[in-house]
């Protein structure tokens, strides 16, 4: 599905526990650690230890061919459309981010779900100046 991206995705930020038990599809924009992959195109993703998501169709996603980034123990980001919502949710990859490099977004990645739900929500408006 790598002309998913020519469709409007409109992704939310989401926890991998918040993937269960939602209808599909749904647009997603998860982090987490690669555990395991398979041909680099199948990727298994943790955000913590119990929670799991399967990506798959990640050689065509877009960001997978400029860096050989996909092994384990990389921190990444996923953008993608959200296919099952069972026990092990699985994501069909439109675009991967390694953000390896880049422990503040691992550090900041909880809190950033939580408020982006809020705004959403419309119980918090960001004050930009």
């Amino acid at each position: 599905m790598y002309g998913q991206k020519e469709r409007d995705l409109n992704p939310r930020k989401y926890l991998i526990k918040d993937l269960r038990n939602k209808p599909t599809p749904f647009d997603v924009w998860i982090q987490g650690t690669i555990e395991q992959t398979v041909d680099k195109d199948i990727l298994i993703i943790s955000d913590s230890p119990k929670n799991l998501v399967k990506v798959k169709n990640c050689k065509n996603a877009i960001g997978s061919s400029q860096k050989n980034f996909i092994r384990q123990g990389i921190y990444c980001c996923v953008i993608g459309t959200v296919l099952k919502s069972n026990a092990l949710p699985e994501i069909n990859a439109v675009k991967l981010i390694d953000l390896n490099s880049q422990q503040q977004m691992k550090d900041a990645w909880e809190n950033e779900v939580k408020e982006a739900s809020l705004v959403l929500q419309g119980i918090y408006e960001p004050k930009i100046k």
